[in-house]
Parts: C-alpha cells; sequence; structure tokens
C-alpha cells in the first residue's frame, strides 16, 4: 500500500513539472522591459440605457470607442484617451485637461496664428491646435517627462464632440507627436509594433477591462496562441506616412467581382463602411425587392467625428431572406480569403433589423473595417518595417503539454481505477470465503448471487431433512416405550 501511495504521487509530480515547464516555455517573455501591455476600455452605448430613433441608434451603433486613462501633469489631471489608428498625432481638448493647474506644462508652438474677424467675432482657420509638452504617466513607474501632443481647443458644435486621442499611425517625417516613437526612446520598447488583444485573445479575465494593447512586442512572443509559423505579412506602398490599410487582390459579392479592392481598418468601428459601388449593387439585387414593398427603408446620420453625412438601411421585423449573400476578400500575400457573411451583418433594434454596411453621402471608393473584422481576424501593425501582419492559425505546435496532460491524466485514472478494481475483488473473494466458512455475516438476500442462493436452499433442505428424521426418531422410541408399559 504504502509503495502505491509513493507511486502515485511521484506520477502526479512528473505530470505537474512537464505542465509548468511548458507553461514556462510558452509564455516566456525574452524581454520582461521591451513591451508595455496596457489595458482598455469600451465606452458603453446609450442604447444600453434608453430607446433611440433610428437615425440616433445608427449613430451610437458606428462606433464602440476604446479608451484607457493616464495621468497628465503635475499635479495630475486623470484623462481619458481614444485610440485612433489613422492619425499619428496625439491629441487633447481644453474641455478636458486644464493647461493653468499643471505646473510642468509647456507650450512648445502656437499654431493659432491664422485668425480671421467677420462680424466683430473671430474664426479660427486651423484646427489643429497648439503645440504641447507635459508628462505623461503610463504607470507609476514609467513616464513620458515630454510627451508631445496638440492641445485643441473646446469645440461648441453639437456636431462634432471633444475628445482625447492618441495617434498609433506613422508619419516618419514628423514623429514628435508619435506615441510609440516616444516608447522606444525612452527605450519601454525596442520596436514599434502593437496590437489589439480581444476576447479569447485577452491576457486578463478581469471585468472591469475590455482588453488590451500589446506595445513593443509581437503576441507570439508571449502567447502560445499565436503562430509565428503561420504569420503573413502585407507590406504597405508609403512607409514613411503609414495608413493602415489592405489592398486585396480581388473583391467577390457572391460571385460577381468587385472593383474596389482597398480597406482601411479602424479598431473604433463597430460597422462595416463600404464603397459607393457597392451600394448601388445592393440596391439592384439584394436590397431592390424588399425597398419596392416598403419592407426597407434608406436613412441618413451625421457622424459626431467629422459632420459628414452616412447612409443606412432598415429592414422590417417580419423580413425574409430567400438567400444569404456573401462578401470575400481575397490577399495573396496574407495567403487568406477573408469570408463576411451577411447572416452576421444584421443586427435587431427596437423590432427593427439593421444593416451594419454603412456608406458616405459623399461617395467613396474604399472600403473601412472595425471590430467585425478584427473579432475574427487577429493582427499585428509594425510601424518599424512599415508592414502588417495577420496570424492565418492558431498555434498547433504549442499544445503538446495538453496531450501530455491530458495522456498523463487518462494514464492516471487507469491505474487508479485497475488498482481499486483489483483491491474491491480481492475484498469481495474474501468476504465470500468467510461467509461460506462462517455464518457470523451474513450477505442480505437482495446482493447474494444466484449460486449464493442454491447453497442456502440446499443447506436449509438438509437441515429440515435432519430434523424430520431426529422427530420420527423420537416417535417410534415414544412408541416402543407405551407399548413395554
Amino acid at each position: 500500500m504504502k509503495e502505491r501511495k509513493i507511486f502515485i504521487f511521484l506520477l502526479i509530480i512528473s505530470i505537474q513539472f512537464l505542465f509548468n515547464i511548458q507553461i514556462i516555455k510558452s509564455f516566456g517573455i525574452r524581454d520582461a522591459d521591451a513591451h508595455l501591455l496596457i489595458n482598455y476600455i469600451e465606452e458603453k452605448k446609450k442604447t444600453e440605457s434608453e430607446t433611440l430613433s433610428e437615425d440616433k441608434y445608427m449613430k451610437e451603433l458606428m462606433y464602440k470607442n476604446i479608451y484607457s486613462t493616464f495621468n497628465i501633469g503635475i499635479p495630475s489631471q486623470n484623462v481619458k484617451f481614444y485610440y485612433e489608428m489613422n492619425s499619428y498625432e496625439s491629441y487633447i481638448s481644453e474641455e478636458f485637461f486644464f493647461k493653468k493647474r499643471s505646473a510642468t506644462y509647456k507650450l512648445i508652438d502656437n499654431r493659432f496664428n491664422n485668425i480671421s474677424y467677420e462680424n466683430n467675432n473671430f474664426e479660427i482657420k486651423d484646427p489643429n491646435g497648439y503645440l504641447s509638452q507635459d508628462i505623461l504617466e503610463l504607470s507609476n513607474i514609467k513616464k513620458i517627462e515630454n510627451f508631445s501632443f496638440l492641445l485643441k481647443p473646446k469645440t461648441e458644435s453639437q456636431l462634432i464632440k471633444n475628445s482625447n486621442l492618441i495617434g498609433l499611425r506613422c508619419n516618419k517625417k514628423n514623429d514628435t507627436l508619435s506615441l510609440l516613437s516616444k516608447l522606444k526612446e525612452k527605450n519601454y520598447i525596442h520596436q514599434k509594433v502593437f496590437s489589439f488583444l480581444m476576447g479569447d485573445d485577452s491576457f486578463t479575465e478581469s471585468k472591469a477591462f475590455n482588453g488590451q494593447i500589446l506595445f513593443g512586442l509581437y503576441p507570439h512572443d508571449i502567447s502560445p496562441y499565436f503562430d509565428e509559423d503561420e504569420l503573413y505579412y502585407i507590406s504597405l506602398k508609403d512607409k514613411d506616412n503609414l495608413n493602415w490599410h489592405i489592398k486585396f487582390d480581388s473583391v467577390k459579392y457572391k460571385e460577381d467581382d468587385l472593383k474596389d479592392k482597398i480597406a482601411e481598418l479602424d479598431i473604433n468601428l463597430n460597422v462595416i463602411i463600404g464603397p459607393e459601388n457597392f451600394r448601388k449593387k445592393l440596391l439592384n439585387s439584394f436590397f431592390r425587392d424588399f425597398i419596392e414593398n416598403n419592407k426597407c427603408k434608406e436613412n441618413y446620420f451625421i457622424n459626431d467625428k467629422n459632420g459628414q453625412k452616412y447612409i443606412f438601411y432598415s429592414f422590417d421585423n417580419d423580413v425574409l431572406f430567400k438567400e444569404i449573400p456573401n462578401l470575400s476578400f481575397y490577399s495573396k500575400e496574407l495567403n487568406e480569403t477573408f469570408n463576411l457573411s451577411f447572416s452576421k451583418l444584421f443586427i435587431k433594434y427596437n423590432q427593427r433589423y439593421y444593416f451594419q454596411i454603412i456608406f458616405k453621402k459623399n461617395p467613396d471608393n474604399k472600403w473601412v473595417f472595425g471590430q467585425l473584422f478584427f473579432n475574427t481576424y487577429k493582427f499585428v501593425f509594425d510601424l518599424e518595417e512599415g508592414k502588417i501582419g495577420y496570424y492565418k492559425s492558431y498555434s498547433s505546435k504549442n499544445h503538446p503539454f495538453i496531450v501530455i496532460l491530458c495522456i498523463a491524466v487518462f494514464a492516471l485514472i487507469f491505474i487508479l481505477g485497475y488498482w481499486r478494481g483489483k483491491v474491491m475483488k480481492k475484498n469481495e473473494a474474501n468476504l465470500y470465503a468467510n461467509n461460506q466458512n462462517q455464518n457470523q455475516m451474513p450477505i442480505r438476500k437482495e446482493y447474494a448471487t444466484d449460486s449464493e442462493i442454491k447453497n442456502k436452499k440446499q443447506k436449509d433442505n438438509k437441515k429440515e431433512e435432519k430434523n424430520e428424521i431426529k422427530g420420527k426418531n423420537k416417535e417410534k422410541a415414544n412408541d416402543k416405550k407405551i407399548k413395554k408399559e
């Protein structure tokens, strides 16, 4: 018994050792100081708390902005920053940051020198803002003393919201306002690379955050669920002024080839923006019958970010689709066909269905992909090399430890089961033998086997026969005694 316990203990220790070693190997970071992992939060939507009209609903649906909060200045002011993929500058609005309260604020360049006076009022012609610097606190131990940003005046316009932005694009001719350039300058990262980790890819399970942004390393450097061997790249043409877009080799709607093949990537976008040519094709095919039967409505809303009009389509609650079309985007460099089914492009709100591809009122000839795309496909953005990386599939090479663990666990269960069965069988045999030789612990009738019941009956019959013989002999003896008397 003692030897069995020692064997089981050693087996468990071996499994744990293999498991821990593989975990360390899979999640090992080559240089712990070469990266930043910053949590982000998705901004809550008004649709969760109130009922909105169609245009206001689509305005809310358009973006799912993600942000992080940092302290800036001394004394510190806590500021909410949104991430903007297609801007290289960082902006702060005077609505949220008060420069007079910060002892460390510096005005680097006054850009507001283009001012005109009309009707005794002045109008600012240059919307960029003041080039400024202050201390940005990324964590308790990591700070950027000369964080550069454009301080924008508070706007009173109801069409455009005041906001603070961190740009994630690259402009090598002027990278003063690039956060990643500052991070590399401070040696907080060794390469200007970033990626968004959301959903199952998120490294933390805290309900306080929706995901992380990884700066400075590729995801496969710290996570086993990204396979470096399945990483493909597409190079960007203008490496001095990067725009995060993919030029596909072919785009198909059902079996029709579409001529607009450029797609811009925007992490904050919660829908897809389509080109005008695709809208016309939908009006002549998929939407036509529904519009003619008044089951589909065309409407528009004004975007809060840029004040532009966008067209959208909504459908009655009782519509029946005879077909579910498919959009496919093929890239030879990325070795992938990206598929978007129409079944995932409709969302229901307030008893209506909304199509999640919208269109600019001023015609455009490009696609814009957002979180509908990012949630399905995994990308990494390299400002250093001017390229976008795509992980074609999750790694299968990092799963051996799971296989080994499963095999070891099943082996352990088998050994324990075999040993327990053997012991139980032995105990049952001993119990049966004892019951055969002794009547001290009789087996309950419902648990007895057929042979045991049969043996018991035979014993009972023999006992009854002996009692009958004894009774007869006793009667004969009494009869003889009576006769003698």
